[in-house]
């Protein structure tokens, strides 16, 4: 057979081939991973302009819809198709743009709300990502690469941005409370310190669902009038002392329960070992630790998400997402023995009891 036969045959076989299927071969995986940055992107886009909360009452044409978002209707269109192609969103048969059950995470007062991360994530972590191969070499931090400080320099210098991140924090806390208090038998406590408090979401969560205990709200001085706000709101009070201070210099005493919930991740394992001796210093012989954070198999393949907002801190903090393993070593050092492990409904919400050696 010539050389032309043999490619006339190839050819036959291969237009065989993709006619027998219902569509055209998928790319690599390895191509999808790359092109997510484009969605997460569009998500922003939708998030910062509100388009959620604009489509709430009805759907709008594009022109409608880019007149009240303050945008333009050729590239905004642009993204709402990439969303929807996606789930996002949903275009009705006339044309117009409507709110879908996918979508709903993107208004502010959603049970499941993303619209606070989302703004973390745009307008602080973007950028930053774009800088991981120089801190895999180098060491520094996206985030300070960036921003020219690190996170928490950054935030005392920057209002806007640390009340964002105090919000995300918050309103992550939100989606996690229940699932926490389904798994942990708060009622058997009479005090916990919260370490770490935020706006006090957690802390006013358990002690609205354990009247018998009383609590302490411990954090940065900053966050005190936001949590007496909260705590004062959710009716629990009257059962909670505020005290500001520095987890990396000490914790307060007394109490038979402490919690630390997503606060470790923020640290190195050098910081968060003093962290975690500071609050053993405060344990009393039979206090409980209860640390909150993701828990991620070490195994391949499993727990995508957790490992992710590994790279996340990474980036973010300078900190990590640790296995079990390795909160044994670091809980080893601060003279803690792990008691159980539990994982919750939410990926990145186990809960870690931990005492006394």
């Amino acid at each position: 057979m010539t050389a032309s036969g043999a490619t006339v045959t190839w050819f036959s076989g291969f237009r065989r081939w993709l006619a027998s299927r219902s569509r055209p071969p998928e790319p690599p995986h390895i191509y999808w991973i790359f092109n997510a940055a484009w969605l997460a992107q569009a998500a922003y886009v939708a998030a910062a302009l509100d388009v959620a909360e604009v489509l709430r009452e009805r759907p709008l044409s594009i022109e409608q819809l880019a007149d009240r978002c303050g945008a333009r209707p050729g590239p905004l269109g642009q993204v709402m198709r990439a969303l929807a192609g996606f789930g996002v969103f949903s275009r009705c048969e006339d044309g117009r743009w409507a709110l879908n059950s996918a979508a709903l995470p993107l208004l502010a007062d959603a049970d499941f709300s993303v619209k606070s991360y989302a703004a973390v994530w745009g307008e602080q972590l973007y950028a930053s990502a774009g800088r991981i191969l120089q801190q895999v070499r180098e060491g520094v931090t996206g985030f300070e690469q960036v921003h020219g400080r690190t996170i928490w320099d950054h935030y005392r210098h920057a209002a806007v941005d640390a009340d964002r991140f105090d919000t995300f924090m918050s309103d992550a806390t939100t989606l996690h409370v229940r699932s926490i208090l389904e798994v942990y038998p708060f009622a058997r406590h009479a005090r916990v310190v919260d370490v770490g408090a935020g706006r006090g979401r957690l802390l006013a969560a358990v002690l609205a669902a354990t009247p018998t205990l009383r609590g302490v709200w411990y954090d940065r001085p900053e966050l005190l009038d936001a949590a007496t706000a909260l705590l004062t709101a959710a009716g629990v009070d009257d059962r909670c002392e505020r005290v500001a201070g520095d987890f990396l210099r000490e914790v307060p005493g007394g109490a038979d329960l402490y919690l630390i919930k997503h606060v470790l991740h923020d640290w190195p394992d050098a910081l968060a070992v003093e962290i975690l001796q500071n609050i053993a210093a405060a344990m009393d012989t039979g206090a409980r630790l209860l640390v909150i954070e993701a828990v991620p198999s070490e195994a391949d393949g499993q727990d995508g998400l957790a490992k992710l907002r590994d790279l996340e801190q990474m980036v973010w903090t300078g900190g990590r997402v640790r296995s079990r393993r390795e909160f044994e070593t670091l809980l080893q050092k601060a003279g803690l023995v792990i008691e159980s492990l539990t994982p919750t409904a939410i990926t990145d919400a186990c809960v870690l009891a931990a005492s006394r050696r």
